[in-house]
């Protein structure tokens, strides 16, 4: 028996290393030229605009709002000297010497409306907070005739939308006087959600 010579071996094994090389190589040759068709060249275009700097309304000097202007005094008659005197009552415009009855019923009905003006400043002012006093003149009909406001909340739109709502307010009939005035403190922060 002859015996046939053993077969030559195979070259198919590495083969298929090769195939896998030629494959890698091809997907990394794709992938450059898709990154490089991705870069877009530069072109002169316009400037960008200067950056301009945010303000921090916390880091602003205290805001020094004018008030009112007083109404000039009427000038004062001649004295008769055979009338009595008069009882003249320090304080001007505020002096009032009657009494509200239940003025928290008003006040409360109209929280909701004071609680808006600060809320709509509170989206373009994000920190805004601080407390709001107003005080109201109530004449002998029982509607605001005067009124001001001060605190700690420095906002001009905050303290003018109060005073306009105040204003519009109807209190029942002051007792004991022609007029009373109430002062009512608000306390204004960011609610949680």
């Amino acid at each position: 028996m002859t015996s046939k010579p053993p077969p030559p071996p195979s070259s198919g094994g590495n083969l298929k290393y090769v195939l896998i090389g030629l494959l890698f190589l091809g997907g990394a040759i794709a992938l450059w030229f898709v990154a490089r068709g991705n870069q877009q060249p530069k072109m002169a275009g316009p400037a960008p605009a200067p950056e301009v700097p945010r303000v921090n309304p916390m880091e602003q000097p205290d805001l020094q709002l004018e008030e009112e202007p007083e109404p000039e005094p009427t000038p004062e008659p001649e004295p008769d000297k055979t009338a009595k005197p008069a009882r003249v009552r320090a304080g001007g415009e505020w002096e009032c010497s009657g009494d509200l009855p239940n003025p928290g019923k008003v006040i409360n009905e109209n929280r909701a409306q004071i609680r808006s003006c600060y809320e709509r400043r509170l989206k373009v002012n994000n920190v805004l907070q601080g407390d709001l006093t107003l005080r109201v003149k109530v004449g002998s009909t029982g509607k605001v005739v005067a009124s001001s406001v001060n605190g700690s909340i420095r906002d001009p739109q905050v303290w003018s939308c109060v005073r306009s709502l105040a204003q519009t307010w109807t209190f029942p009939v002051p007792t004991g006087g022609a007029c009373a005035v109430v002062q009512v403190p608000f306390q204004f922060s960011p609610k949680n959600p």
